[in-house]
């Protein structure tokens, strides 16, 4: 009984949160690429749960519930737009033309997802992504509440 209590305590206050920027280190433009590719920030600060993996830039529902992604954009002399991925399939975009400085744009969504669901943000086609030691182009999620 005792087992039993402390597995469901497990997954019913399970926790659940990552954040992670695009690079470890340096200044870099990542893209432009030909087709949607997943973006892999590298920079893990958070990985409460090991749920994000910054080897391939995956987000895995490791429970049934709710979760909420905010993702952070930065270019710089050129246009970036990105898309949120759950599953395969496109959410959520955000593009940003900047051609003389600094762009930037952020936003955020909340999913029901199924264990096992992945999400990560992939840039768009001709896009370009910025990051350096600031951090500025990040990705972020965490679980609200099971289901």
């Amino acid at each position: 009984m005792r087992t039993a209590v402390l597995l469901l305590c497990s997954v019913m206050f399970r926790q659940v949160a990552f954040s992670a920027s695009l690079l470890a280190s340096g200044a870099s433009t990542t893209g432009p690429f030909s087709g949607f590719t997943p973006l892999i920030y590298k920079h893990v600060v958070t990985n409460v749960g090991n749920a994000y993996n910054s080897d391939t830039g995956f987000f895995t529902a490791p429970v049934k519930g709710a979760y909420h992604f905010e993702f952070y954009c930065t270019a710089v002399g050129g246009h970036t737009a990105v898309v949120l991925v759950k599953n395969g399939g496109r959410t959520f975009a955000f593009a940003e033309g900047q051609y003389n400085d600094f762009g930037t744009g952020s936003s955020g969504i909340t999913l029901v997802l199924e264990v096992g669901d992945v999400v990560s943000i992939n840039l768009w086609p001709t896009s370009v992504m910025f990051d350096n030691q600031n951090h500025h182009s990040t990705f972020s999620g965490h679980l609200l509440f099971t289901m």
